[in-house]
């Protein structure tokens, strides 16, 4: 075995290995050319390198990898936008001082959702974060959310402590997952992010998580006042408009 590629039919292309030393050798453009020719046939007509399916391990093609994102550069694939997979040891975890103090002055509260608040949570995720609806309607963790003085949903996120996280080779055991941070666009700028990536944190400390991982984010300031650190960095890459 000196390759292989693999192919998520939701449009991405998760994951693509070459031996070391049979890089250079067109080994890696049969593979990609093989696969979306694939994935083509399958009708996919939008195809991302790492993400743009149900799963994946990097959102993108990882910056520490400079040969990967060379790679698809040179063959016209679109590059959008960095990223970042952030982390934070929870073990000891405080939120730190005043960080909930913005969003508490404008008598919004964060909590565990429950049961009850399915169909508001499932008209807030379509209205407002579309792209996140499917996550919120699967078995993805439990949701936060953050509420306002008349019971309006003006936040939410999702967080997941399975502890067997496909990050827990790298991050050790007992990791656990923050995602989807979404804020309601009217309610922007008022701490309420913040104040949930917090919160959050606390229950993942409490359930016996002892690192937390935030992946595909683009805001490192936003997550540092939470206290978490950057990890790993990706360029997101699209394939050309001709494929």
């Amino acid at each position: 075995l000196v390759g292989f590629i693999a192919l998520d039919y939701a449009g991405g292309i998760p994951l693509l290995l070459v031996a070391s030393d049979r890089q250079r050798q067109g080994i890696g453009s049969v593979l990609l050319d093989r696969a979306l020719a694939e994935l083509d046939m399958a009708g996919v007509s939008e195809i991302s390198a790492g993400s743009g399916g149900d799963e994946y391990i990097w959102p993108g093609v990882p910056l520490d990898l400079p040969a990967g994102t060379a790679f698809f550069a040179a063959r016209g694939w679109r590059s959008d936008y960095d990223c970042l997979d952030l982390v934070r040891d929870l073990r000891n975890y405080r939120a730190p001082a005043g960080i909930a103090d913005r969003a508490r002055a404008r008598d919004v509260v964060t909590a565990p959702a429950t049961r009850v608040d399915r169909p508001a949570i499932d008209a807030c995720e379509t209205a407002y974060f579309p792209q996140w609806a499917r996550w919120f309607g699967g078995d993805h963790g439990e949701i936060l959310l953050a509420r306002d003085h008349t019971e309006s949903i003006v936040g939410s996120l999702l967080y997941e402590f399975p502890d067997g996280s496909i990050y827990q080779p790298m991050l050790g055991p007992h990791t656990g997952n923050v995602s989807c941070v979404g804020v309601r666009p009217d309610r922007h700028d008022q701490g309420i992010g913040s104040a949930m990536v917090a919160r959050a944190s606390e229950l993942l400390r409490d359930a016996g998580c002892h690192v937390c991982h935030i992946g595909w984010a683009v805001r490192e300031a936003f997550y540092g006042r939470a206290g978490y650190r950057p990890w790993r960095r990706d360029r997101m890459f699209r394939a050309p408009a001709t494929q």
